[in-house]
């Protein structure tokens, strides 16, 4: 067994310490929302704006009644995607196909989790139109790496339709680290 020290110990815990300070870096996780929770799709903004630091996470959240067949969709492909090389979608919303949230608050509000326990949550009217069934969200997960501006597009549409009902777009405008 090796033995250090008192004194042969104090540098290499100073070094360390300045080592973990000069590597910390205060990423901001920046939420989107283009309409009010429980809002018809239509409802949703059409355009925002985001600045964000390089290495800061954006978690968009599109409200979504996945009963219909409509879901949201973010564009990735090369004629309409966003760049990939600035923004990288997270495996922890699924990559592109994003994560959906089912409501789980109790009194309407936009709470995922109430007493930590997920219930389903079936908004007023509930199966009467235009909101049969009930609401959640896709939720998509990117991280900004590099400096620079991108477009995602998020289309409201059937899987199995060429046409999308509503495209919503966010512009993101990434600042480097200084």
């Amino acid at each position: 067994m090796i033995r250090m020290g008192r004194l042969s110990k104090t540098p290499l815990l100073a070094l360390f310490v300045l080592g973990f300070a000069l590597a910390k870096v205060d990423n901001i996780i920046h939420e989107v929302r283009f309409a009010e929770a429980y809002r018809h799709w239509s409802a949703s903004e059409t355009q925002k704006s985001i600045y964000v630091n390089a290495g800061d996470m954006i978690l968009i959240r599109m409200n979504e009644n996945p009963g219909t067949g409509y879901r949201w969709q973010l564009v990735t492909d090369s004629k309409d995607g966003f760049d990939q090389t600035l923004c990288q979608l997270q495996p922890t919303s699924s990559f592109a196909e994003g994560l959906y949230e089912p409501s789980t608050s109790q009194d309407g509000s936009d709470d995922k989790v109430v007493d930590g326990v997920s219930r389903p949550y079936v908004p007023p009217g509930a199966g009467e139109w235009p909101y049969p069934y009930p609401w959640g969200d896709r939720r998509f997960d990117v991280r900004c790496t590099m400096a620079g501006k991108t477009t995602l597009k998020l289309r409201y549409k059937r899987s199995w339709e060429e046409r999308y009902s509503w495209e919503s777009r966010l512009d993101v405008f990434v600042q480097a680290n200084a």
